[in-house]
């Protein structure tokens, strides 16, 4: 039985009522996204983890389009339709690679009777692999899911019948294939002179989905970039500072320390923005600091849950 009552029969209720009720429709709704999400969030963040990284890749086509559906119909558990665009994508990926070769033939043939024919996925795989646009690892990760992806489009006995853990299985068999493939093909070189590069398209509307996510992500992107860890350990809660410092700015709302350099015949000097609260204040009046003051200061901050440190305040501050 498939139930479809995902609205109130509005018929029931005068015009001018209508608009009232759906608000209030709506906003009952939302209650039970978010019930939905919060019961099954465990099992969205762990199927993130299951899905293998590319990191970036330089040159896309539209099949990057679908491989980011996919990757969100797998986290949310939807495994039909994850194979499904995948399938599609896979597909697209490889016209895309036969194109920018300009083997025209690996898109259309003619047949017997002269008429224009589409190319079959798996003809199109061979012809690629004749000419070694593709390598042998590549065909058998691409002819996989098209086997795979055939048997959930055309819907066949097996395919229906399958539990949801097969499902599952072949979501994302399917999806780490193709991102596998798009690696041997492009490359996976991380580069750190492609940082501005990243910074700017990380901002796409495409690559992130709120604030919240790109500070996450650009955390991660600079992981690869710098090569060292730039998160503090999940048992770190605050991190404080101790140094001398000269003031080189300072305002209502905050204050600029410059570190100064212990090491002799060195210019290199390290920047800290400092929120003044009514902590700092006090310490600050008490102290009567101005900009070119030298202080020895202990600074800390609370550090957030992707383990990177915030806004930082002062504990203590004295002028030397």
């Amino acid at each position: 039985m498939y139930l479809n009552f995902h609205k109130y029969n509005y018929n029931l209720l005068s015009p001018h009522d209508v608009a009232v009720y759906e608000e209030r429709d709506k906003n009952a709704y939302k209650e039970i996204l978010k019930s939905w999400f919060d019961q099954n969030i465990e099992k969205f963040v762990d199927r993130k983890w299951e899905i293998e990284e590319i990191h970036y890749l330089k040159e896309i086509g539209d099949f990057i389009k679908l491989l980011r559906e996919a990757e969100q119909l797998y986290e949310f558990g939807f495994f039909t339709s994850c194979i499904a665009l995948v399938g599609v994508s896979a597909e697209d990926f490889s016209k895309y690679i036969s194109l920018r070769g300009n083997f025209n033939d690996h898109i259309t043939d003619t047949n017997n009777r002269g008429r224009t024919v589409d190319v079959s996925q798996y003809n199109r795989l061979q012809l690629q692999l004749a000419v070694n646009l593709i390598h042998q690892t590549d065909f058998d990760l691409l002819d996989e899911i098209r086997s795979i992806r055939n048997d959930c489009l055309h819907y066949n006995q097996n395919f229906k019948q399958k539990p949801d853990d097969e499902l599952k299985n072949d979501a994302i068999k399917v999806l780490n294939n193709l991102k596998a493939v798009l690696k041997n093909v492009f490359g996976d070189t991380v580069d750190a002179n492609d940082y501005k590069e990243l910074l700017t398209q990380s901002f796409a509307k495409e690559n992130s989905r709120s604030t919240e996510e790109l500070v996450w992500k650009h955390r991660n992107m600079f992981s690869h970039l710098l090569k060292f860890n730039i998160a503090h350990a999940p048992s770190v809660s605050v991190v404080n500072k101790y140094d001398f410092y000269e003031v080189t700015d300072i305002d209502d709302d905050e204050i600029e320390l410059s570190e100064i350099d212990t090491f002799q015949n060195s210019d290199v000097r390290l920047f800290v923005w400092v929120d003044i609260d009514e902590t700092g204040e006090t310490l600050i009046e008490r102290e009567q600091l101005s900009a070119g003051d030298i202080v020895f200061a202990h600074i800390y901050s609370n550090v957030d849950a992707n383990g990177q440190t915030g806004i930082w305040f002062i504990k203590e501050i004295q002028k030397v």
